[in-house]
């Protein structure tokens, strides 16, 4: 078994103060595999370089191999906007890891068989962390689509939860859903810091959201390309 070091990729929690108050979740059984979610890996995020500590390079699967090995979480970047990421090949793990962060905005991807698992119990435990706005995203690339009106879903099971679950059959489609969805909680932000006074902070929630808004369109741009 291949030995890990612990590398400042691995660090997002050393200064609390400044790390993300936002972050991403992704469980999947075969997260791991280098043919899986490669569009995640290869050019969706930026990750730190452990030897200079910036970010000028792509995640990659020994990122997340580290990350499930570790079960730490990695900071990584997405147009100058910095995430708090975390992947899991482990349902228990993963649960425990999203209790232990519900202060935070999380952006929870799923596949299919795991969320079966552990959405209801997030939906009836956790409301208050996973609303209708706030959805899941569930990944299920190999399923059959079932339509059940109008919207398509990858297991029957999904009916009972489908105010509060997204599911796609294509990574392109799931990030450019999320990536709206970060933009809007961005923006959100922006308008609750501006109403408490906080100037400056709203205008680096409402640069981030603007950001995100033109990664959307960009991805939207590739699929009617």
């Amino acid at each position: 078994m291949a030995q890990f070091e612990m590398s400042e990729t691995c660090r997002p929690n050393e200064n609390e103060a400044n790390t993300p108050n936002h972050m991403i979740i992704w469980l999947d059984k075969h997260i791991g595999k280098p043919e899986e979610c490669v569009l995640l890996k290869s050019s969706f995020f930026m990750a730190m370089d452990p030897t200079t500590g910036l970010f000028e390079r792509n995640l990659n699967k020994d990122d997340i191999d580290l990350s499930i090995c570790l079960e730490a979480a990695l900071l990584v970047r997405l147009d100058e906007v910095e995430f708090v990421f975390q992947a899991f090949n482990d349902i228990e793990k993963c649960y425990e890891t999203i209790e232990k962060n519900l202060h935070k905005r999380i952006f929870f991807i799923t596949s299919g068989s795991m969320g079966k698992i552990i959405v209801p119990s997030l939906v009836q435990l956790h409301p208050e962390a996973f609303p209708p706005e706030n959805p899941i995203f569930i990944f299920c690339a190999n399923l059959i689509m079932q339509p059940v009106e109008g919207v398509k879903l990858t297991n029957l099971w999904l009916q009972e939860f489908i105010e509060n679950v997204l599911p796609y059959d294509h990574q392109d489609d799931l990030l450019a859903r999320m990536t709206r969805e970060i933009a809007d909680y961005f923006a959100a932000e922006a308008q609750r810091l501006l109403s408490n006074q906080q100037p400056d902070e709203a205008s680096q929630y409402q640069d981030w959201s603007q950001r995100m808004r033109r990664r959307h369109q960009a991805l939207i741009k590739k699929q009617n390309s």
